[in-house]
């Protein structure tokens, strides 16, 4: 596999999230993975009959899929890469949540996409500019280029209070073409700026990935309770099924009747309790007590 990040590589495209709003990993992705996700991508394409969507977002001239997971095996080598969760993690934390998986093939005619935040839904709620509610890797499964309609951003516009719906947003903003090649992602605060690209070619369709994480409490973009059937799920990797929401989150948040979500669908293999195992897990048996800093805090408390 490719070298896989150390921690000043790790820290470095933290550090430049932080400053410009994104950050690009080159050469993450082994060659021999991006020729299997290119090629399942375009075999399931053909199997579905996937068409244009036929929305602004999602393009009329871009295939779509979502929920990816649920529609081939080699899906999951993706969301637990090193080279993109080390940096997501850092981001946001060890807890936090796969909030969907989607392919975007660009192809020619394509129009530009309507820029915009992938946190727009939190963006209503929080002040901006906040802490990252969403990170968003893109995943370059063919090169990108600004004629075939590769990513489209502002830099720096996740420090910005406006959205791009703002009614005080700016007008003249700097906006560039993302270009990389095959084997490349794109890692991006989930505020930035950004829109798929107009495809001005005759022949090159752009394909990418789509891989967005949240924060273990905030609600994800796609159901992965629902979309991917138990029988499936129970072949995916633990930390693949901590990403998908079956742990608790913090020792408590997601419980069903005091249980994991995890050890109602599969049993004694995610069996953890809400309260109960956190604080033998921390020696503190007297909840709530926990610092402000420590992960393990448990004032999340129903009805606390």
């Amino acid at each position: 596999m490719r070298m896989v990040l150390d921690e000043t590589g790790i820290e470095s495209h933290v550090a430049r999230i932080h400053a410009d709003g994104y950050t690009v990993v080159e050469d993450a992705i082994e060659p021999e993975l991006v020729t299997k996700l290119r090629d399942t991508i375009r075999r399931v394409e053909r199997e579905r009959g996937v068409q244009p969507l036929g929305t602004g977002m999602e393009g009329r001239a871009t295939l779509r899929m979502y929920n990816l997971l649920a529609k081939d095996p080699a899906f999951q080598a993706m969301p637990v890469h090193p080279n993109v969760l080390g940096v997501v993690d850092r981001m946001l934390d060890p807890g936090c949540l796969l909030s969907g998986m989607t392919s975007i093939d660009i192809g020619p005619g394509e129009h530009e996409q309507p820029m915009h935040g992938d946190d727009g839904v939190m963006s209503h709620h929080l002040r901006r500019p906040h802490a990252p509610m969403m990170v968003t890797s893109m995943w370059a499964l063919t090169d990108f280029t600004s004629a075939n309609g590769g990513t489209r951003f502002v830099p720096g516009s996740h420090g910005w209070p406006a959205t791009p719906a703002s009614r005080n947003r700016p007008i003249d903003v700097e906006v560039r073409s993302l270009e990389m090649a095959a084997g490349s992602v794109m890692i991006f605060h989930g505020s930035l700026w950004h829109g798929g690209g107009a495809n001005t070619t005759s022949d090159d369709w752009r394909l990418g990935v789509n891989v967005q994480y949240c924060p273990g409490f905030v609600r994800q973009q796609q159901n992965p309770y629902l979309g991917i059937p138990p029988e499936v799920a129970a072949g995916f990797s633990d930390r693949l099924l901590a990403l998908l929401g079956y742990p608790l989150y913090l020792g408590v948040m997601g419980h069903v009747d005091g249980r994991s979500p995890g050890e109602v669908v599969f049993g004694e293999r995610m069996a953890e309790v809400a309260y109960r195992d956190v604080e033998r897990q921390t020696g503190d048996r007297a909840a709530g007590t926990a610092g402000v800093d420590d992960p393990t805090r448990l004032d999340a408390a129903d009805g606390a």
